[in-house]
């Protein structure tokens, strides 16, 4: 039997990257904030101080005959990953964003995560007598009378993913016609995040998520009396969950 031969009639030759790295780390960190923070998310000093925590983790020691992309290179893919979501998180427009190749953003995107996780515990937790008065301060200043008693609230959020997963994808369909994640954030009214629950497929019920917290299997383990987290009207009333009303006091029956 004859050897297959294939013949290329139009070759495409190699593919052209033009990486925005440069212009996003070298000039817009320098001159320009508003368009370094639309392409990552945060600002410049937000970025350093960030870069400053994470770069003498061991994960970023390269173990092979390669040389691995600057540290602040790998966290410039990884924020610019995270601050979008749908067809632009995809690993191809990501690719062409930063000019690498499709393996070079996964494994950045891998090697941030791990190192900003190793600092989980110290940066999200329950806040103590300090922290609390620091936000109590807060909202003083703020002249916010809602958080005067609460002093945290949750609630929940989809986000969008650029494909559907191949595993069990169609739990990850939600409400609004995108396959998602649904996550759900406890934080303080000064924005500090003190609990969260990821990885729920988009379907889930914001209460289903929101079981998962620790504070709402051991309330009496986090609250002191007369503390209570604000949540939206998908969430349980509880002596410790303040919802707002479902309906009009004038439409519950037996009331005028």
């Amino acid at each position: 039997m004859a050897p297959v031969e294939t013949h290329v009639l139009f070759s495409n030759g190699p593919v052209p990257k033009v990486s925005q790295l440069d212009l996003v780390l070298t000039w817009y960190r320098k001159t320009c904030d508003k368009q370094f923070q639309r392409n990552l998310r945060v600002r410049p000093s937000t970025f350093d101080a960030l870069l400053r925590t994470i770069e003498g983790d061991p994960v970023f020691i390269a173990t092979g005959p390669f040389d691995q992309f600057p540290v602040e290179s790998q966290l410039a893919i990884t924020l610019f990953c995270l601050g979008h979501f749908g067809n632009a998180a995809s690993v191809e427009s990501v690719t062409q964003w930063a000019g690498c190749s499709a393996g070079a953003v996964v494994v950045s995107t891998r090697h941030v995560i791990q190192a900003v996780m190793a600092w989980n515990d110290l940066a999200i937790h329950w806040p103590n007598a300090e922290e609390k008065e620091c936000a109590k301060q807060w909202v003083e200043a703020v002249s916010c009378p809602a958080w005067r008693d609460g002093y945290c609230m949750v609630d929940g959020t989809l986000v969008p993913l650029s494909d559907k997963p191949s595993l069990c994808g169609e739990g990850y369909y939600d409400r609004k016609s995108n396959y998602s994640l649904s996550v759900t954030v406890v934080n303080m009214p000064d924005c500090h995040i003190i609990d969260y629950v990821a990885g729920h497929c988009g379907s889930a019920h914001n209460s289903t998520v929101f079981a998962e917290l620790s504070l709402a299997s051991n309330p009496e383990v986090w609250f002191a009396p007369n503390e209570f987290v604000w949540a939206d009207s998908a969430y349980a009333l509880r002596n410790w969950c303040v919802v707002p009303y479902r309906k009009p006091e004038h439409l519950i029956r037996g009331r005028t």
